[in-house]
């Protein structure tokens, strides 16, 4: 047995000193270093090495009286020249007695049964390992895509910068993935609606149906423009291009009028308050006003920017007469320019007999002619302008003029008609009641002299 057995039977038993020490070899073949690894100490009174397998049966080389343990110090001082005289020293082998042979077999088979059996334990170990380990590598994997994209987009933010940093370095990246996502939504829509609405149309059976671009080349095109104008329409035109029945045919009676109000401002306020919440207010002589103007003498149509969802009920509690025929709400006008604007053409009546009461001038922009412009209500329940506004009106309907327009706009110049109605009214009652007077006066005067009445002059 030599020292390549020896170095073998080392590492099979993976460098335990224990089996080391049983081993007979002369100095030469054991180097400096293991000797100092295995035998020294940095302590002088160490213990002498007991060995598992008992006592020796041959004694050791190094097992004599003048061999003194030393210190890391002493060896250090020492390990030059122990080496030099270990290289310079022939390597010879020695016979290893059958006895020792056999113990040395017998403890190698025990090692190998040993080592067998740690190595099943640690590959049945290893599935368990990785499925323990399966969960917390995927959340790693996914972090890991999370931090490409971030690298991916240029914002890749690390742990170790300031935390405004991180903040604006992630509002920055939100900011961009959101914007990425909205624009990306609003092309693929704008891609659908094309394929969709750039089809010819099908009939319940599936079949083609031609239209005026069927033929040509530019007929998917076509389509979708028809089909822009029509979302476009359905937008800012009004819900229905006739917003009025046709007049009520003899014998029922039709107004020869049609009087049309903006209810929001000029008939009703709104208001907020924290006991009430939202509500309209009724203006004062509303009732007064409606049953002047109410049918029979005025066909009354309520036009507002309102939605109906808040205006209808609004109108059927300020009248609970039914003296309003008809009623238009926000889905009836036209949107321009960020404003509802009412459209009088499309109520099928005659304009040189239509009314149109408002104050806003951005919502009668379509028809100027027509309207009799009126200020705008806050609130005040002092106001009285209702009641000259249902004089003005009711002396247009005893006029039976066949243009209403002329007097709509003569009065719209003044910045309140009523109240220069009133005045107007006032100067010529007061005209008609002089005149009036001076009639009486030559009258009595005629009737004198018939009759013989002289006025006496006493000297």
């Amino acid at each position: 047995m030599s020292y390549r057995f020896l170095e073998s039977l080392r590492h099979l038993n993976g460098g335990r000193i224990v089996v080391q020490r049983i081993l007979i070899a002369p100095a030469s073949l054991i180097g400096v270093d293991h000797q100092r690894r295995w035998y020294g100490s940095s302590k002088d009174d160490g213990k002498p090495f007991e060995s598992v397998l008992g006592g020796p049966k041959v004694r050791s080389p190094f097992d004599n009286p003048d061999r003194v343990l030393g210190n890391a110090k002493n060896l250090a001082k020492s390990s030059t020249t122990e080496v030099n005289s270990k290289k310079e020293a022939p390597a010879t082998e020695t016979e290893v007695p059958d006895q020792v042979l056999s113990d040395l077999q017998a403890k190698i088979a025990e090692i190998e049964k040993l080592t067998g059996a740690s190595a099943q334990k640690e590959v049945r170990a290893e599935p368990l390992a990785a499925a323990a380990a399966a969960p917390a590598a995927a959340a790693a994997s996914d972090g890991g895509l999370w931090v490409k994209l971030n690298q991916k987009i240029g914002y890749n933010i690390s742990d170790n910068l300031p935390e405004e940093e991180k903040k604006r370095l992630k509002l920055a990246r939100n900011t961009f993935l959101g914007s990425v996502f909205v624009f990306g939504s609003l092309f693929v829509g704008f891609v659908w609606f094309c394929v969709h609405y750039g089809k010819a149309p099908r009939d319940a059976e599936g079949n083609v149906i031609k239209d005026e671009h069927s033929g040509t080349f530019l007929a998917p095109f076509y389509r979708i423009l028809n089909s822009f104008k029509l979302w476009r329409d359905y937008v800012v035109e009004p819900s229905r291009d006739v917003l009025l029945p046709d007049p009520v045919p003899y014998p029922y009676l039709q107004p020869k009028y049609t009087l049309v109000i903006e209810m929001k401002n000029i008939l009703v306020s709104p208001e907020w308050t924290y006991t009430t919440g939202y509500r309209f207010k009724k203006r004062p002589a509303l009732d007064y006003f409606l049953d002047v103007v109410g049918y029979p003498n005025f066909e009354v149509v309520i036009y507002t920017s309102e939605s109906s969802m808040t205006a209808a009920s609004v109108v059927e509690n300020m009248d609970p007469k039914q003296r309003v025929m008809y009623k238009l709400y926000r889905d009836c006008t036209k949107y321009m320019n960020g404003h509802h604007v009412k459209d009088l053409s499309k109520l099928n009546r005659d304009l040189k007999k239509v009314i149109y009461i408002d104050f806003d001038p951005q919502s009668f922009q379509l028809n100027p002619e027509n309207v009799l412009r009126v200020p705008k209500w806050d609130g005040d329940m002092e106001d009285t302008a209702l009641l000259d506004l249902a004089e003005l009106l009711k002396t247009i309907h005893l006029s039976d003029v066949e243009d209403v327009r002329p007097t709509l706009q003569y009065y719209s110049q003044f910045d309140d008609p009523a109240k220069e109605f009133r005045r107007r009214a006032q100067y010529l009652a007061e005209q008609e009641h002089g005149h009036h007077e001076d009639q009486n006066s030559g009258l009595k005067k005629y009737a004198g002299k018939l009759f013989g009445f002289r006025r006496h002059n006493t000297a």
